[in-house]
């Protein structure tokens, strides 16, 4: 049989088994409104429909803004081949989704598939019983007393990146010029300490990224989602995604040889695949040079990740043991997870504070007073977590940038059992009823969208597209609120035991590079410049008409005079 015959029967046979599937199951969630489409099989576009939309919109909360104010924040639109998808941003629906029975929601198979493809056989993209033993592995490195010895390293690197700046920008000649104001691309050099402050604490290996050196990994992780989501997504790889996601054998996109490895490959398949090879070696890298010292880490009984990983490697208990594959997951997914996220955020932290100078102004006076209560008292002016954790605003324009700007825009979710959804709010039915549950089928595909939840102006107020500080120095907004999320009742760092392992880790890290530059610089913006949330496979910045030029922020930044008499 030719290649072209053997490709034809093969498509009309997936036709047929996709009609009969699809005959049964598109219509699970008829009883809820939600916007509608032209044709059960092409939907609104070619396979796509609303979903394709969703995933394909390059400013976050373009669709879900308006969807939210006409049907509520729970409602169904179509997926692929008229399948119904279940849109979820009400608090007590995604309380019981991601925490009350979360292990009964694990991730669908293309989002598994992502994330096995970008983190390897890591924390982030195994289920069930796998991920328990991983996180239990794992949960020592991340305690509070252990993060702690990470804090004086957090403090010299953004020290590091401070002198950087006043050598590159900032030298006799160039603050004469504008006032002393010169443009830096913040988010490339959060990227670089990010990466530096991953590598040297969590494996005691220097990446070298602010000394400019060439960064294989820090370059295939800038384009790692061109086309995963935003603009880039193509029709194409979407169709791909959709083929893999319902059929339950795949011979045509997947080697039986080997199933992590498509025989058919798309753009963002190869770039995962170049993204995989190199952390594999990176961290193959880590694990040979530091070997010696792992090994005796582990006898010691130290917490630190390196130490934790080899001695799960060597470990004869099954429920403690992680392979090799495993521990080199773990590596891969620490360096992405624990790179561009902080750095984003960290960025866009800037960038509202740029915009709003009196904060800015109340930050710096709060670490001032931090500084000078210590000077009184004889103790070194050198800041604890304690210290950091003391700063109510500092705190809370934190956790108002983790709320405006979540890293994750959503997750994807399905049920493995027939089962009642509670909700915070009733929705209207197509019959005009108000539903307070939403009964969901086994396999009903959920999408969680982070963002629109944590913007919901039911949970946050009427003022909840505004930037505002304040409402997280009000206790009776977080207790009249669904508990929801590890931090703040936000969702921005996930909920439930899937929720990410390292947000203690992300958040001290903010914490010291903020104190650390707040006091030396001071930063402002050029008002003539339109950034908004990018839908990049992550939420990052970027500059509206300059869209094809990729992730950028631009900010203006001068010494202050403090620094410049210290420096």
């Amino acid at each position: 049989m030719s290649y072209l015959s053997s490709a034809t029967t093969f498509c009309i046979l997936y036709v047929l088994f996709v009609s009969i599937r699809f005959l049964s199951t598109r219509k699970s969630l008829k009883f809820l409104r939600g916007p509608s489409s032209t044709s059960w099989l092409f939907g609104r576009s070619l396979f796509f429909s609303h979903e394709y939309e969703f995933f394909k919109q390059v400013e976050v909360g373009e669709l879900s803004e308006s969807w939210i104010g006409e049907y509520g924040a729970a409602f169904r639109f179509d997926g692929p081949l008229g399948k119904d998808v279940l849109y979820l941003a009400d608090p007590k629906a995604l309380q019981y989704v991601l925490q009350t029975s979360s292990y009964h929601y694990p991730k669908t198979k293309d989002a598994q598939n992502l994330l096995r493809r970008s983190f390897g056989s890591g924390i982030a993209s195994v289920e069930g019983n796998v991920h328990q033993r991983h996180r239990k592995a794992l949960n020592p490195a991340f305690s509070a007393s252990q993060l702690k010895t990470f804090l004086s390293l957090f403090q010299k690197s953004t020290e590091r990146l401070v002198n950087k700046w006043q050598e590159q920008y900032f030298s006799e000649e160039r603050n004469r010029q504008e006032g002393g104001y010169q443009v830096i691309p913040i988010n490339t050099w959060l990227s670089k300490l990010a990466l530096d402050l991953i590598g040297e604490s969590a494996f005691g290996y220097k990446f070298g990224a602010l000394e400019n050196e060439v960064n294989t990994l820090s370059s295939i992780v800038r384009h790692l989602f061109d086309d995963t989501m935003g603009s880039g997504l193509s029709k194409v790889t979407a169709f791909f995604k959709a083929l893999r996601r319902e059929l339950p054998v795949d011979p045509t996109f997947y080697n039986p040889m080997n199933p992590e490895m498509p025989l058919v490959l798309t753009r963002e398949d190869e770039r995962f695949n170049n993204w995989m090879e190199a952390a594999e070696a990176a961290a193959k890298n880590i694990l040979r040079e530091k070997a010696e010292f792992g090994r005796q880490g582990a006898e010691e009984g130290n917490k630190d990740i390196l130490s934790i990983l080899v001695r799960s490697n060597n470990s004869q208990d099954p429920k403690k043991r992680l392979d090799e594959k495993e521990v080199l997951g773990q590596v891969a997914t620490l360096i992405i997870a624990g790179h561009d996220t902080t750095a984003v955020t960290t960025s866009w932290f800037l960038y509202e504070l740029s915009r709003h100078p009196e904060h800015q102004q109340r930050i710096l006076e709060e670490i001032h007073a931090i500084k000078s209560a210590k000077l009184d008292a004889g103790e070194d002016a050198g800041f604890t977590s304690h210290d950091y954790d003391s700063m109510p605003f500092f705190n809370a324009c934190i956790k108002e940038t983790l709320r405006m700007y979540p890293i994750v825009v959503t997750l994807t979710r399905y049920t493995d059992r027939d089962d009642i959804i509670p909700l915070s709010e009733p929705v209207i039915s197509t019959s005009g009823e108000k539903l307070a549950h939403i009964p969901v089928k086994k396999d009903q595909t959920v999408i969680i969208d982070i963002t629109s939840y944590n913007r919901l102006k039911s949970a946050w107020g009427e003022d909840a597209d505004k930037w505002n500080p304040e409402r997280f120095l009000n206790p009776k907004t977080l207790q009249q609120m669904t508990s929801l999320g590890v931090y703040s009742n936000l969702l921005t760092f996930g909920a439930g035991v899937r929720a990410c392992i390292g947000w203690r880790f992300a958040l001290q890290e903010m914490q010291a590079i903020i104190a650390g530059l707040i006091p030396m610089f001071e930063f402002s913006i050029d008002p003539t410049i339109d950034i908004f949330r990018a839908q990049l496979g992550v939420m990052v910045p970027m500059i509206r008409g300059k869209e094809a030029e990729g992730s950028q922020l631009p900010l203006k930044v001068k010494p202050r005079a403090s620094s410049l008499n210290e420096a």
